[in-house]
């Protein structure tokens, strides 16, 4: 296992170091991400799994193919990744470019892993299927169909008991055994989950027009000049945000802001 996350989230702690302990797994550490770290400790370890996060993938999906031919990269077999919603598109990339099959985890550290891609569940876009009890709720507490966009509510044996010394903030999430989320998802008609994000992360302008950042995330890196985008609120000072792209660009490529803008 090539693992370049900490052990000190969950998602290093549990699904690698303990994970791999149970399995009797080898872990590789790459303490300090880059690209050619990655590749260069695939090559020397013969790496078959590949554990990170999207904007760590969405870096090696852009690497140039005649860098990669400079690898030996013919042991990789599949890569994980959670801990932020990824981008379809980067991923197939990065599938193709690596010959591997990504799996996506959706978890909390409250709760655990909730929804895993497997062999058996496997969509790109999608976080597979959850492995416990799940309600998508609306605004006002009702459970919502299938493709529309809710909050996630879970139930399950492994849901933390509650906040250290801080029973209000814990009465806030935890309601009758279901922990509230407050993250948007919205499953299909096969049953595969969709992350859209946390409701905190919702763009409201001064107008009350609400935007998901990820959306717009999406449109611009399909620009093929763009490598990484974070698009955010700016408080405007009247009670709303101001919506604010941040744009790193391809290395050689130009782009100017109107270009992006059309």
């Amino acid at each position: 296992i090539i693992d370049i996350v900490p052990f000190s989230y969950l998602y290093g702690l549990f699904e690698v170091l303990f994970g791999s302990i149970i399995i009797g797994s080898t872990i590789v550490l790459v303490p300090e991400f880059t690209p050619r770290a990655v590749l260069k400790a695939v090559e020397k370890e013969r790496g078959s799994i590949i554990f990170g996060v999207p904007s760590m993938y969405n870096a090696l999906a852009m690497l140039r193919d005649e860098i990669l031919r400079g690898y030996n990269l013919n042991s990789l077999r599949l890569a994980v990744t959670a801990g932020a919603k990824s981008f379809p598109v980067l991923m197939s990339i990065l599938e193709e470019k690596f010959g591997l099959s990504l799996y996506e985890v959706y978890g909390l550290t409250e709760v655990s892993a909730v929804s895993i891609s497997t062999f058996n569940s496997h969509k790109l876009g999608t976080v597979g299927k959850p492995i416990c009890c799940l309600k998508i709720l609306d605004d006002n507490g009702q459970e919502v169909p299938k493709g529309e966009i809710g909050e996630a509510v879970f139930n399950a044996p492994w849901v933390m008991k509650g906040y250290y010394k801080a029973p209000e903030l814990t009465a806030q999430v935890l309601k009758d055994g279901w922990f509230y989320t407050g993250d948007l998802v919205r499953m299909d008609e096969e049953g595969y989950l969709e992350y859209i994000e946390k409701k905190s992360f919702i763009i409201v302008t001064s107008s009350g027009l609400k935007i998901g950042p990820s959306e717009v995330e999406f449109v611009l890196l399909s620009h093929p000049s763009v490598a990484e985008v974070a698009y955010v609120g700016i408080d405007d000072g009247y009670g709303g945000q101001i919506p604010t792209a941040f744009v790193v660009l391809k290395e050689g490529q130009h782009a100017t802001a109107k270009e992006l803008f059309n």
